[in-house]
């Protein structure tokens, strides 16, 4: 597949601050039918089946959920809404909103096996229930399946993000489309995904390009399946190999604390002082302790705008983080 940029995409083009919760949950869904992964998602997989099956659930994702996200090289673009960025419940109004017209365009491709056909016909029309039924059961899923290791998703999505947005800093967005290595190969005006299942062409026209990582996307790049759509490129985030004489997390945690230490990391993607107590589950205050800390140690600066405070990590920030590879998770 081949993306074809202008010079309005290139400055349009930006990396995510997170995972994606609705690309983890399809990519994971993913994952359980091809089964793919089997050194690195083998803890994830045995604890994924243990409660689906405690839960009563295993029929229900295998029939509703693998029928309308199965892994091939088509699957509808409306179950990963932009809104996902934001969160599960905003991603499920955008999804559950999904015109009539769109539904039947996009789920017409499908093919549901004899016991879901039926449910998928009834998808395809918008019928309440079955909207209904689709909500209840991807949360159900993500609850026991995805949720108990949202933090392991972030902290590896974090860790990618850490030295693609260095790669930005010190050499411009070529140097981020370039830093895709061996997954895309970037010869302006073209990023063509190796190993993407389709030939396409897609023109972004000015739009711009969303990069975003992903823990459970394992295989090769994907994107987005209509090309009208806001275009994004969801690739696997890198897992470094642990290299010697490199800082040690234990070193780190007793240098900093380790809650300061976790805010460093995550103020490397980039974050307000309410994202990062969100994310972190820590008391606001809390937050604007470790940040001033960090902001006086010169690991991180801080702009105000109006009532928002944006973190962002520096140069002495990164040189020290770059010690933290052997912590992301595998």
């Amino acid at each position: 597949m081949r993306i074809h940029f202008t010079s309005a995409d290139l400055a349009r083009t930006q990396l995510a601050n997170g995972p994606d919760i609705m690309w983890e949950i399809v990519s994971s869904l993913q994952a359980l039918q091809a089964g793919y992964g089997k050194r690195t998602l083998r803890e994830w997989r045995g604890s994924a089946a243990h409660a689906l099956g405690r839960t009563g659930l295993a029929g229900q994702v295998r029939d509703r959920l693998f029928t309308v996200a199965p892994h091939a090289t088509y699957f509808p673009d409306l179950l990963t809404p932009i809104e996902g960025v934001l969160g599960l419940e905003e991603a499920l109004d955008a999804i559950l909103s999904t015109p009539k017209a769109r539904l039947r365009a996009e789920l017409a491709p499908l093919k549901g096996s004899p016991r879901a056909g039926s449910w998928l016909d009834d998808l395809s029309a918008g019928r309440p229930r079955t909207l209904t039924e689709l909500g209840e059961t991807l949360t159900a899923y993500y609850r026991g399946s995805v949720e108990p290791h949202w933090e392991k998703v972030r902290a590896s999505v974090d860790c990618d993000l850490i030295g693609r947005r260095q790669s930005h800093t010190l050499g411009g967005v070529h140097a981020l489309l370039d830093s895709l290595r061996p997954m895309a190969s970037w010869d302006f005006p073209v990023l063509e995904l190796t190993g993407h299942p389709s030939s396409r062409d897609v023109h972004l026209e000015g739009r711009g390009l969303l990069l975003i990582p992903s823990y459970f996307c394992r295989l090769h790049p994907v994107t987005i399946f209509d090309g009208d759509l806001p275009q994004v490129v969801v690739f696997p985030a890198e897992r470094p190999a642990a290299a010697s004489g490199r800082l040690d997390p234990r070193v780190m945690g007793r240098l900093l604390g380790d809650t300061r230490a976790d805010v460093l990391r995550a103020v490397g993607t980039g974050s307000t002082t309410s994202d990062l107590a969100r994310r972190l589950k820590v008391a606001p205050a809390t937050i604007s302790h470790h940040t001033g800390v960090l902001r006086d140690a010169g690991l991180i600066r801080s702009r105000r705008s109006a009532t928002t405070v944006t973190h962002s990590i520096t140069s002495l920030g990164w040189a020290l983080l770059q010690g933290q590879h052997r912590r992301c998770p595998t």
